[in-house]
């Protein structure tokens, strides 16, 4: 559907009637709908409600500065300056023109009174501050200036807009879209649920607090220093599939390359290894040194076909790589990552 933007053009009036007409012009050539309240002077509490209400219904704040400040309210505060105060506050995009040369206008379109003048030099500034400036210094150039503004707007902060009656979907096609949506919502629930829980059929499988048995070797020594004379050991001992896991999880939240995946692996086995052997009671006054893996690249290929099986990693084949590139990249799939989290995350003490 074609929408239409409501723009509210926000300036003094007497000294900026060509300005504002090139405004004018300027919004209704590229199909849009200008809105002002130069013609109803804001003297009362009504009128001002009035034009809040026409600001609220807008969709951008265009906002002239020239050389005036305009008409005040019993505060001594611009009806300009309140208006653009006010678009402010609300939110809404503004687009900021403001005269290049004030000084050079000529004596009618600009502040005899010192006080005013100084209110304008302010308000200037405040929108300087706030805004990218953008200057004009002729009508022709500021309605140039409006529809590169307004265009680069609506790319920016697209609004609501407004669209034809003969637009609107009628009844039975808004049943078929709010129908549609709730199927949508409901399919993303599935699969949500679906990709942060354990596949079909994992259940099946060593997992948690399962263990894994591994098999070491390592060199044993009575000083703690290496020697050619240190003795040769070999041992198993275990891992739970949730150790495993939570040891290169951190690692896969960003994908990472299958063998720095193995090495990660295969250091975490090691000093667990190490741990585990320096316990016991035939090792713990020796030094232990050289823990290395038997079967070293059959065991991580266990590990990594388990934590694949398990639902908890995805071989990552989404990104776009060099023909160079041959490598496997692996990362956390969405119930992984909920793993990893009740894994990892430090929960409150009590």
């Amino acid at each position: 559907m074609e929408k239409k933007y409501q723009i509210f053009i926000s300036s003094t009036f007497i000294d900026l009637i060509e300005e504002r007409q090139a405004a004018i012009k300027a919004t209704l050539e590229i199909d849009h709908m200008p809105a002002g309240m130069e013609l109803f002077p804001p003297t009362d509490d009504t009128a001002w409600q009035l034009i809040k209400d026409v600001i609220d219904a807008s969709d951008y704040y265009l906002l002239i500065i020239g050389g005036r400040y305009g008409s005040r309210d019993a505060e001594g505060v611009s009806f300009t300056e309140k208006e653009y105060d006010y678009a402010v506050s609300k939110k809404k995009p503004v687009i900021p023109l403001l005269h290049g040369n004030p000084d050079g206008l000529p004596r009618d379109k600009t502040e005899t009174d010192n006080d005013a003048w100084n209110k304008l030099e302010k308000f200037r500034k405040k929108v300087e501050k706030a805004h990218t400036r953008v200057y004009w210094s002729s009508a022709d150039e500021l309605k140039s200036k409006v529809i590169v503004g307004l265009t680069s707007a609506f790319k920016r902060h697209p609004g609501i807009g407004w669209v034809r009656a003969d637009n609107v979907p009628e009844n039975a096609t808004l049943k078929e879209v709010l129908s549609l949506k709730e199927t949508i919502s409901r399919l993303e629930n599935e699969l949500e649920e679906k990709n942060t829980s354990p596949p079909t059929g994992s259940e099946e499988l060593a997992s948690g607090d399962d263990e894994f048995e591994i098999e070491v070797s390592m060199r044993v020594g009575d000083e703690n220093k290496i020697t050619p004379n240190d003795d040769k050991y070999t041992g198993t001992f275990t891992l739970a599939w949730d150790d495993i896991f939570a040891s290169v999880a951190p690692a896969l939240i960003h994908e990472v390359k299958q063998s720095d995946l193995k090495t990660r692996l295969g250091n975490f086995i090691e000093n667990r290894a190490l741990e585990y052997f320096s316990e016991e009671e035939t090792l713990k006054s020796r030094y232990i040194h050289s823990v290395r893996i038997i079967n070293l690249m059959e065991e991580l290929d266990t590990c990594l076909i388990q934590l694949r099986a398990l639902g908890l990693i995805r071989e990552n084949k989404s990104k776009k790589r060099s023909l160079r590139d041959t490598s496997t990249y692996w990362e956390l799939s969405p119930f992984g990552d909920s793993r990893m989290v009740q894994l990892r995350a430090i929960r409150k003490s009590r």
